[in-house]
C-alpha cells in the first residue's frame, strides 16, 4: 500500500471507530462514501446512525450515499486529510471533488471524529541499543562500596561481548569481555532483549538453558537492584493496576492421623521415627502408612539415628520468591540426604545443612541433629542438621 506523509489511506479508515466521537453524533444520520484513485486508494463507505459508526470496504458502486468524497489520488486524500494540503487548494484544481453537501462534510466530520495522526514509527530495540544506555539506569545510591564487572556474551543476530564494570559509585560500558569478571552471562541477542521489555522470563530462560551464568550467582541476581527497569518505548502506556499484598490465613487445625501423629510425636521427644515395612523390612522415613514397593500396611515403628551420614545434597546459590510471602531467603544453603544410623540402604532423610558448615560439607560427613529448646511437635522442632567430624 502506497505511503504518503508517512500513513496510507487505508491507516486513516481503520482508525475511524477508534476517533469517533459517540457523544457529539447525536441525531447524526449520514452515509459518507469515500472513492480515492490510484495506487493505494479504493472505497469505503461510512454510516454513522443511533450514535454508532461503522467503516466498510467497498468493491464496486458506492450506492446511495448523503455524500460522497472522491480523490484523484492516495497523496491527496492523505495530504487534506492531515492539512499538510489545502482542501479548498484540491477541490479548485480539480485533485478532489464531493458530491452533495460540502459545507455539512466540512462542519460535521471535525465534530464527530478525532483529527488524525500520523502514529510514530516503532523504535528497534536491540541489545546494543539496550546496553548502551544502561549508564542512564544505573543507581548509584544502591552501588555504594561495589566493585563489579560483568560481561554479556550475545551470540546470534545483533549480539556482542560486552563488559560492564561497577566501581566507585559510576558504571561504564566497554565493547569485549574483561578476563576478571565477577560473572558472565551468555545468551542470544533475542533473549536478552525479551528478558529487559518484559517477553521472556528471566528465571524461565535460566533454567531452560537459555542463558547460562559462569561465575557469581548472586552478582548475577543482584543486576535488578544496580539499574533501573527498562523501558520498552514501544510499550503502550498501560491502565495503573492498584494491588493490595496480603497473606491470607485460616484459623484451622488439620489432624495429622495415626502415622504422622507417630512422628510429630517422636519430634516432641527428640526421636526420628520411621515405619518398617513386615515385608522388605525397609524403614521408611517419613514414616508411612502403607509400604510403597510391597503394598502392605506398616504397623511397626523403629528409631533411627540421631546420627547418620551425607549421601548427597543439593548447593543452593540463586532462591526463588517464596509464593506467598515474596520473600527470597538468604544463600547459599544446603539441603542435604541423610543415611541415619539404623536406616535400611537408599532410605535417606532429606534435611538442611547449618549454614556455617556449608564449606567442609561433602558426600559422607557425618551430622547429628540441631534440635530446638522446647520441641512441640514440629518440623520446626529440628533447626539444621551439622557436621560432626
Amino acid at each position: 500500500m502506497a505511503e504518503f506523509f508517512g500513513t496510507t489511506v487505508a491507516d486513516i479508515f481503520n482508525t475511524m471507530p477508534k476517533r469517533f466521537k459517540p457523544e457529539a453524533s447525536k441525531g447524526v444520520d449520514v452515509v459518507i462514501g469515500y472513492d480515492c484513485g490510484g495506487e493505494g486508494g479504493g472505497k469505503w463507505k461510512l454510516t454513522v446512525k443511533d450514535q454508532a459508526a461503522r467503516i466498510e470496504t467497498v468493491e464496486g458502486d458506492l450506492g446511495p450515499c448523503t455524500a460522497t468524497i472522491i480523490a484523484s489520488d492516495a497523496e491527496t486524500f492523505i495530504g487534506v486529510t492531515l492539512q499538510k494540503i489545502g482542501a479548498i487548494d484540491a477541490l479548485s484544481q480539480g485533485k478532489m471533488k464531493v458530491i452533495g453537501d460540502t459545507r455539512m462534510l466540512m462542519t460535521l466530520l471535525p465534530q464527530i471524529f478525532v483529527q488524525y495522526t500520523v502514529p510514530a514509527k516503532k523504535t528497534e530495540v536491540t541489545a546494543r541499543g539496550i546496553l548502551s544506555a544502561i549508564g542512564e539506569r544505573f543507581r548509584p545510591d544502591k552501588a555504594a562500596g561495589v566493585t563489579l564487572k560483568y560481561g554479556y556474551d550475545l551470540t546470534g543476530e545483533g549480539g556482542g561481548q560486552f563488559t560492564i564494570t561497577i566501581a566507585n559509585g559510576t558504571c561504564t560500558l566497554k565493547e569485549g569481555l574483561d578476563a576478571d569478571l565477577a560473572v558472565k552471562m551468555t545468551m542470544e541477542a533475542a533473549t536478552y532483549v525479551g528478558m529487559m521489555t518484559g517477553t521472556i522470563d528471566g528465571a524461565a530462560a535460566f533454567t531452560s538453558g537459555k542463558v547460562r551464568i559462569d561465575g557469581d550467582m548472586m552478582a548475577a541476581a543482584a543486576t535488578g537492584k544496580y539499574f533501573d527497569k527498562y523501558v520498552d518505548p514501544n510499550a503502550e502506556e498501560a491502565e495503573e493496576l492498584l494491588s493490595l499484598k496480603k497473606i491470607t490465613s485460616i484459623n484451622q487445625r488439620f489432624a495429622t492421623g495415626p502415622v504422622m501423629g507417630k512422628w510429630f510425636a517422636g519430634l516432641r521427644e527428640k526421636k526420628l521415627l520411621a515405619s518398617v515395612c513386615p515385608v522388605c523390612r525397609r524403614t521408611l522415613i517419613l514414616p508411612q502408612e502403607i509400604c510403597q514397593f510391597c503394598h502392605v500396611r506398616t504397623k511397626e515403628y523403629v528409631e533411627l539415628g540421631p546420627e547418620g551420614y551425607v549421601t548427597n545434597f543439593d548447593l543452593v546459590y540463586f532462591a526463588s520468591p517464596d509464593p506467598l510471602s515474596g520473600e527470597v531467603r538468604d544463600t547459599p544453603y544446603a539441603c542435604a540426604w541423610i543415611m541415619l544410623e539404623g536406616a535400611t540402604p537408599e532410605d535417606a532423610f532429606a534435611f538442611e545443612i547449618k549454614k556455617e558448615d556449608l564449606p567442609k560439607l561433602k558426600i559422607g560427613s557425618r551430622v547429628r541433629p540441631t534440635w530446638a529448646e522446647k520441641p512441640t511437635g514440629s518440623f520446626r522442632d529440628i533447626l539444621y542438621f551439622e557436621i560432626i567430624d
